[in-house]
């Protein structure tokens, strides 16, 4: 074999190994560049995602306290009307006979709010203090009324305030 076609044989092979290094490269290099981008996508997802289930958490906890709040100021409402009503007040300061019914119905209507937030736990701790409320409402000088109520109270409180406990954990 003369040097030339040697020279040419060489060449054609460096040419074909150059051509094979560089396409096997290239596919590397691809599937490097592709496995990078899939976890990039993976984790920018997994990010996202995290970050609405802490908003959403954040939510319910906002949208948990306004509701066990509103739940509180009604029963006070309600208290401060029944008492007015048996009070030493002039008759002019003094709530309408129907009143603590009023206040008693926007008490239930603030219970309704817990079963749409809850725990179960402050929801039936609500209606709780809901069927006190009433009881005071309808048989105000029965004996025990009022220290179930304030019993009631005391219980809803530490109902709200073990489930907001167990969100901030969260």
């Amino acid at each position: 074999m003369d040097e030339g076609k040697a020279a040419l044989y060489a060449a054609i092979i460096g040419f074909a190994a150059a051509i094979i290094g560089a396409a096997a490269g290239g596919w590397a290099s691809w599937k490097a560049a592709r496995h990078g981008a899939d976890a990039a996508v993976r984790a920018a997802i997994e990010q996202v995602s995290r970050q609405a289930d802490s908003e959403r958490k954040h939510w319910v906890r906002q949208e948990r306290r306004a509701a066990y709040a509103s739940v509180i100021d009604a029963y006070m409402r309600f208290v401060r009307t029944s008492a007015s009503l048996t009070s030493g007040l002039e008759l002019s300061d003094r709530a309408e006979p129907q009143e603590p019914y009023e206040r008693l119905a926007e008490l239930g209507m603030a219970c309704k709010k817990l079963a749409l937030f809850g725990p179960a736990s402050v929801e039936e701790a609500g209606f709780e203090l809901q069927r006190c409320a009433d009881a005071k409402a309808r048989r105000p000088s029965e004996a025990g009324v009022g220290r179930r109520a304030g019993a009631a109270l005391g219980g809803f409180l530490a109902a709200c305030k073990e489930a907001l406990a167990v969100d901030d954990d969260h």
